[in-house]
């Protein structure tokens, strides 16, 4: 042991320190809550006593010291930034720890003159620069770096202000200038909403001309030469997809994003995604797992069947965070300190009512600061932010006016969200359109918005760090946060660049189930940031699961009588994706543990053989629907008329095919959000149907369902599901059918819908194969991914464009596209840029822009 680890232990065990950091800690709380009268300053033998301990600290390599002594840094920052003193450690500090991000918020402009520091800086900013970047990674990214570039496979997990995507950029970028650009690589997020997002940052840092980015499954004509090698940006489906057809590109690397999405036990993609990286294990790629805060990252591997050495948990954080409980029932405010106990805190803002307490907050605790405002629900989401944007003045910005000009245009001029633009204000959610989720995005990233109001889609991924996040529900849907989903939407708080720390607001408005109605109990995953060991179904054989997954096969019931509908569907899909196995002789922990955990296994996998017919090729793409079904359709020999146009009638059509063929009204007519809880719904279905895949504008389809609910004199279900008859002059609803259009266009059709399509198209041709009918059949399922029937625009929305882009392409500059046989070969890109830049297509050139990285 050296001199300085010696120094640090005593450090670390010396209760001098931990008495400054909880008056530190405390001082902070009471700064932030505007107590001025209650702040207890420093000595100056305590400031400098702190900033030596911090001196100390950040020499070590065990990540607790390291996070006290950056955590000193944050606490001290907003009373001592214009001290020389503080500039001084704080710079000595942040360049010890790396984190070169956050030096320029604490020293600014000044000039620090120690050589000490120069020294380190400099090396540190030539060793551990990331490839082809100015950026420097911090030391614990630079470990974690040179470990992957040494693995074949990987599996890290950190705080959400980690940087995981910035170490997966950057690993992609080693990967292309070390491999000579050899290689074709998968990012796979967990869903679509996230696919655009980080299409678009790798558009703006990957600089070799030789890889295009795609986000289909299908690979261009345009770009199928020999020297193009490819980036995807993949769902588990896609990926599916793209991996079934023999024909594609092979696949080198696959980056999983979001890899805690794998263990859910109430996420019904979760099997899917197994699914779907087991295939892509069965075809030798290198995989590596990013997933925030899990701290045994190898279960990945394990899930997976690798060797387990290559991994790495870390815990060293890069923006710290603090946290606080305001009970606007019980009229009390907590902070819960780092090296603490709780403290009560005086807080000003108590009021009247839950509009007047959740105004209070956000003008105290959020001025001058950008805020996310999480609330679950969609309707919490959105009455919120009304309720607030009522307090605010309007708010004049070009941007933001453009943005609800868009709104009216592309959507309806009667959506509450024109209402909260104008003052500021904006509410995000997985429904909206991408086009306008990611205006919203931008202008919070410029700080025009100032204020938005969420649901998890956050913690799926979405990148929208804040200053404050204020946390109004401590759930998700019907369930309790996990610790790892709280922690990855409060590790948001704070922005890396921008602060040092950030704050947490649980914040307790009403007296409702999952609004922190039980605060002694529901506080403990704020308290106690300690999250432990995770563990997936399949490993841990919970609740008889392998037991019910055969059961699920056999069509024999559960062994106990109470199970969700998520329940039922999620082993459902997991004895789809066991069934494939035992067909292609997949080797799977899936397979094997079935075997060793179930005494019928032998007997289930040999009638899975004796009963199945579906070819491998068509159940690989079909792991959420029962086999039975499969075969059934199968095993009738008549012949089938797939409807060959797309009218009404003809969507209808298809829609009661399935109904029957698939037997949804079992199937799909249970849980909270059913696909088809009586037959009825399905003429409802077919306008929407008609209008999407018949390439018709969202406004269009919106005013089509308007007409539609008013024409049958429709029900709609509000808040908590009141059913009331729908009133097209009622403006609550009519935003709530619009947000059901917005949900059902992107999940019941491109989805849910479309799942049973590609299977039903896929049978009915092999089967007419079989019988040696030469007929013509539509790809309705394309017509449905792509909302539209039209060869262009879907060639188009391959290429890169968004849907609305490649129809307003196809319509307007057709001629600068070479196209033989329907299908585009070539484009004028020079003269359509400039023809685009003097047209009055302003927001279209803008995006189109964006898509091509036009200057």
């Amino acid at each position: 042991m050296t001199l300085l680890d010696k120094f640090i232990d005593k450090a670390l065990e010396d209760q001098y320190l931990f008495d400054m950091l909880e008056k530190v800690e405390k001082n902070y709380a009471n700064y932030f809550f505007e107590n001025q009268d209650a702040l207890e300053y420093l000595t100056d033998k305590e400031y400098f006593d702190l900033l030596r301990f911090s001196d100390i600290l950040c020499r070590s390599d065990n990540p607790d010291a390291r996070n006290i002594s950056y955590k000193i840094i944050s606490l001290l920052y907003d009373l001592y930034k214009e001290d020389p003193s503080f500039k001084l450690f704080s710079s000595n500090v942040l360049t010890k720890l790396g984190n070169f991000p956050s030096l320029g918020i604490a020293v600014g402009s000044t000039e620090v003159n120690s050589d000490e520091i120069m020294i380190d800086r400099i090396v540190k900013e030539v060793y551990q620069q990331a490839p082809d970047s100015k950026l420097v990674f911090t030391d614990t990214q630079y470990k974690l770096f040179e470990r992957m570039k040494d693995s074949n496979h990987f599996s890290f997990s950190g705080p959400t202000s980690f940087g995981k995507s910035f170490i997966f950029e950057s690993f992609v970028k080693y990967l292309i200038e070390k491999r000579n650009g050899s290689d074709n690589i998968v990012i796979l997020v967990p869903t679509r909403a996230l696919i655009n997002q980080v299409s678009s940052k790798l558009k703006k840092v990957i600089t070799n001309e030789k890889y295009k980015i795609f986000t289909h499954p299908t690979v261009p004509l345009l770009y199928r030469r020999e020297e193009n090698k490819f980036i995807f940006v993949f769902t588990p489906e896609r990926l599916i997809a793209y991996l079934s057809e023999v024909s594609n590109p092979v696949i080198n690397y696959l980056l999983v994003d979001e890899a805690h999405k794998l263990l859910s036990e109430t996420d019904t993609r979760a099997p899917l995604f197994y699914h779907a990286l087991m295939l892509a294990k069965r075809k030798s790629i290198n995989l590596y797992f990013s997933s925030p805060n899990v701290p045994n990252a190898d279960i990945f591997l394990q899930l997976v069947g690798n060797s387990t050495e290559e991994t790495m948990s870390i815990t060293e954080t890069s923006v710290s965070q603090n946290r606080f409980f305001i009970d606007c029932i019980e009229n009390r405010a907590y902070f819960f300190p780092e090296y603490g106990h709780d403290e009560t805190l005086f807080y000003k803002g108590f009021g009247s009512s839950l509009t007047a307490n959740l105004n209070n907050a956000l003008a105290i605790l959020g001025k001058q600061n950008q805020n996310i405002i999480y609330c679950n629900t969609k309707e919490d989401t959105i009455n919120y932010a009304l309720e607030y944007s009522k307090s605010k003045q309007n708010k004049e910005d070009k941007e933001l006016n453009n943005l609800i000009k868009l709104i009216e245009e592309t959507m309806h001029e009667e959506y509450y969200l024109i209402d909260c633009l104008k003052k500021g204000i904006a509410y995000h959610f997985g429904g909206l359109p991408q086009q306008i989720r990611e205006v919203i995005e931008i202008l919070f990233q410029k700080k025009v918005i100032d204020y938005i109001f969420c649901t998890s889609t956050l913690l799926e991924g979405v990148n929208l760090p804040a200053k404050n996040i204020f946390i109004l529900s401590n759930a998700i849907g019907l369930s309790k946060f996990s610790k790892i989903d709280f922690w990855n939407l409060a590790g948001r708080a704070g922005r890396l660049t921008k602060d040092l720390s950030g704050n947490i607001i649980c914040l307790r408005l009403e007296e409702k189930k999952n609004r922190w109605n039980d605060p002694q109990k529901n506080l403990d995953i704020v308290r106690n940031k300690t999250i432990d060991k995770v563990n997936s179904i399949l490993m841990t054989n919970k609740g008889k699961f392998y037991t019910n997954v055969g059961n699920t096969i056999k069509d024999k019931p559960f062994t106990r009588s109470k199970v969700t509908e998520n329940e039922r569907r999620i082993l459902e899909s997991y004895g789809n994706v066991l069934a494939y196995h035992s067909i292609s002789k997949t080797d799977s922990v899936l397979r094997s543990k079935f075997i060793d955990k179930n005494s019928e296994s032998k007997e289930i996998i040999d009638y899975i053989g004796k009963n199945n017919f579906v070819p491998e090729s068509i159940l690989v793409q079909s792991s959420s629907i029962k086999l039975k079904y499969q075969n059934r359709i199968l095993s009738d020999n008549q012949e089938v008329e797939v409807p060959l146009t797309t009218e009404y009638s003809d969507c209808l059509c298809i829609l009661n095919s399935l109904y029957d063929n698939y037997d949804w009204e079992k199937e799909e007519s249970k849980g909270r959000t059913p696909l088809a809880k009586n037959k009825t719904v399905l003429t409802y279905y077919a306008e929407l149907m008609y209008a999407w895949i018949n390439s018709q504008p969202l406004n269009i389809i919106i005013q089509s369902a308007i007409s539609y609910y008013d024409r049958y004199n429709r029900s709609i279900y509000l808040n908590y599901g009141e059913e009331v008859l729908f009133d097209k002059y009622n403006r609550r609803h009519i935003n709530h059918l619009i947000n059901n259009v917005m949900s059902d266009v992107e999940n019941t059709l491109r989805f849910k819908i479309k799942t049973y399509v590609k299977n039903y198209i896929d049978l009915i041709s092999y089967k007419n194969s079989r019988m040696e009918l030469n007929v013509e059949i539509p790809k309705w399922d394309d017509f449905l991914e792509y909302g539209t029937t039209n060869k262009i625009i879907i060639e188009l929305q391959n290429i890169g464009f968004p849907r609305h882009i490649a129809s307003f392409l196809k319509k307007e500059y057709l001629d600068y596209f070479v196209i033989e046989n329907g299908i585009i070969v070539d484009f004028y890109d020079e003269e359509l840029q400039m023809k685009l830049k003097e047209s009055d297509f302003k927001q279209e050139y803008k995006e189109i822009c964006e898509i091509f990285g036009w200057e």
